[in-house]
């Protein structure tokens, strides 16, 4: 069971890799569900898994070592790349549906 939960630099378990996949799809949902409009859900979660694993992987390669610890700021990495990479594309694609609704 220890190695399934390894978060050491060189090797992350698979459950560390399940906790970040279910962390961006969360988000994505939470995403869809709170800001709507013209948001396409595919799309969210699309970016929410991708962030979330690329914030929890570079979160461990960047800060060495610690299990307990690493594992826990890895998470909140995950989390803190998650929301913000859907912050930023939802308010670019809110800002350039606009500018098209002018045209019509």
């Amino acid at each position: 069971m220890e190695a399934l939960m390894n978060v050491a630099p060189g090797q992350a378990g698979i459950l560390v890799w399940i906790v970040w996949f279910l962390i961006g799809l969360f988000e994505a949902l939470i995403a869809q569900r709170v800001l709507g409009g013209r948001r396409i859900m595919l799309f969210d979660i699309i970016i929410g898994v991708v962030f979330a694993l690329l914030g929890g992987y570079f979160s461990i390669c960047s800060l060495g070592e610690t299990p307990m610890q690493l594992f826990l700021i890895s998470i909140l990495a995950s989390i803190f790349s998650a929301g913000i990479m859907l912050w930023i594309v939802g308010a670019l694609v809110a800002h350039f549906t606009k500018d098209e609704g002018l045209d019509k």
